[in-house]
């Protein structure tokens, strides 16, 4: 009996400890070191793992340079490739220009972006820098100085708060550093760009121009194979974008994005282990399309309540049927769709007439595991008017009054008339 009543004791300690699991505490199977999964239009973030932590970004970085490049030259403006080419070292992955070849911006950044090309980052960088400063002459190390200072100040212009940039291209350096948040930021920004997005989601592109001999044609592959729909091991028919990168010290990076179901999502993996970020991604990416939705909690004009109104004309209604103001929809996880609660505050309680149509009555807040999500203004949807001295006289809830003031008046009258009649009685009698 003893072993069974402490059975049940344990068994009950162990219900009332036991915590439900939330969106932000699931568990993905996830090789990466840091990563994060957010959803594009909104900036939320729907799943991380060491997300704020110091990371190395290599090629990834090419993101914010590109973004900085479409941000400050014409797409058409030719550029010509000088000897910072030269720059480039020799484990490092390059496009192909060399000195006195003539590219287009868009051509250049898209030699940045598909294969990689820390030489097309080196011309980029170096262009900018010259025009930024008006100085045709600067060296190459002023040039990347300048522009780094170019990249850490957008990136402070876009939110980051946890990086560092000294170089366009991402081979590693120590005081080179990032975050998967702030690249996810970085990226974010980027994609608003609709070159940027023309770009990265191409799975191969060929540049350059037969109309000029020094605009030299070639031809990329993309390095994001998720994008490759030749490799079945790694392509993912969602993805839309967006860079590669890799250093011994970083390991093996991704920038990826994707869409389904009117759903934009931007995963950032960083340190992976050899080919580990393509299912990663993909984990990501499933676990965001599966589990989270726009869902409308409230419609412009929808009535979300009905309420008496205290002194309202007689002549009209007596209650006032209550229109919210505006749309809200919000991004949730699916599971706490049905968790969502209102609350209603009133402007007055009760409400009291008059009421004009489109009064602000009061106000709705929409909550969740009680924080709050929206606050949106409640409208009345047609005018009440007050009701006048007159109306509470003719009302028929004045009837009784009126009958007992009749009949106060036919007792007063009669009562009059008798003492009239005996008086006049009195009178004849003396005579």
């Amino acid at each position: 009996m003893k072993r069974k009543f402490c059975f049940v004791l344990t068994f009950m300690f162990l219900l009332m400890n036991i915590v439900p699991i939330s969106a932000q505490e699931t568990s993905l199977p996830l090789q990466s070191e840091a990563v994060i999964l957010i959803e594009e239009n909104t900036g939320k973030v729907l799943y991380e793992k060491n997300s704020s932590q110091k990371m190395y970004p290599a090629s990834t970085t090419k993101v914010l340079t590109a973004l900085i490049a479409l941000e400050n030259a014409d797409l058409n403006e030719v550029i010509k490739v000088g000897n910072e080419v030269y720059q480039v070292p020799l484990d490092a992955s390059k496009a192909g220009h060399n000195p006195g070849d003539e590219i287009t911006l868009k051509d250049l950044v898209t030699s940045l972006l598909l294969p990689s090309g820390n030489d097309s980052a080196f011309v980029i960088a170096s262009y900018l820098a010259k025009k930024n400063t008006g100085n045709d002459s600067l060296d190459i190390n002023s040039a990347m100085t300048e522009f780094a200072a170019i990249m850490n100040e957008r990136a402070k212009e876009i939110g980051v708060k946890n990086s560092n940039f000294v170089n366009p291209h991402g081979y590693h350096n120590e005081n080179h550093y990032t975050t998967a948040y702030d690249l996810a930021l970085i990226t974010r920004e980027a994609l608003k760009n609709p070159v940027f997005r023309e770009i990265v989601k191409q799975p191969s592109a060929n540049i350059g121009s037969e109309s000029s001999p020094n605009q030299q044609k070639l031809s990329f592959r993309n390095r994001n194979l998720l994008l490759d729909s030749r490799n079945s091991n790694t392509y993912y028919p969602y993805a839309t974008g967006v860079k590669t990168g890799f250093t011994d010290e970083a390991g093996e990076c991704l920038v990826a994005s994707a869409t389904k179901d009117n759903l934009n999502l931007i995963a950032v993996l960083l340190n992976s282990p050899v080919d580990a970020r393509w299912n990663d991604a993909k984990t990501l990416f499933d676990y965001g399309f599966e589990n989270f939705q726009f869902h409308q909690v409230a419609k412009k004009g929808d009535i979300i309540d009905k309420v008496y109104v205290d002194k309202h004309s007689p002549k009209g209604p007596s209650e006032l049927e209550v229109l919210i103001k505006e749309d809200y929809t919000g991004l949730f996880h699916k599971n706490d769709i049905s968790r969502i609660q209102k609350t209603i505050s009133w402007a007055q309680e009760p409400l009291v007439a008059p009421i004009t149509e489109g009064q602000n009555v009061g106000e709705v807040t929409f909550t969740l595991d009680g924080e709050v999500l929206s606050k949106i203004e409640l409208i009345a949807k047609y005018g009440i008017e007050k009701r006048t001295i007159w109306d509470v006289m003719f009302s028929i809830n004045a009837i009784p009054y009126w009958c007992g003031g009749i009949g106060g008046v036919l007792i007063l009258f009669t009562i009059s008339n008798a003492i009239r009649k005996r008086k006049s009685r009195r009178g004849f009698h003396f005579k």
